[in-house]
């Protein structure tokens, strides 16, 4: 009998956590609108005032490009202007090392 008394008290709050949760929120709801107060961060003991301004979504670039993609991205001109200078500086010694052997 007490085991069937604890099976139907824990279904009873299980059922009706979502109930009891709804009840407890605390923030202000009108409509589909929800007003939320976000407080200052404090990182290390320090307060981080940037980190409380909500986020500009014009400004947030969304990539599949890592740190490392774009290192390469930025430094494979520079490669390749380099291999080609060294190619260049072979092909100009080599012919002008022909030239004198003549």
């Amino acid at each position: 009998m007490r085991r069937i008394a604890g099976v139907a008290f824990m279904g009873a709050l299980f059922f009706a956590s979502p109930a009891i949760a709804d009840e407890q929120d605390d923030l202000s709801r009108e409509g589909d609108e929800i007003e939320q107060v976000i407080p200052p961060v404090i990182v290390n003991g320090q307060v981080d005032p940037n980190a409380a301004e909500p986020l500009n979504l014009q400004e947030i670039e969304i990539t599949t490009l890592t740190p490392a993609d774009r290192f390469m991205n930025a430094t494979t001109p520079l490669v390749v202007a380099l291999m080609f200078g060294s190619v260049g500086l072979v092909v100009y010694t080599l012919a002008t090392q022909g030239k004198g052997d003549s």
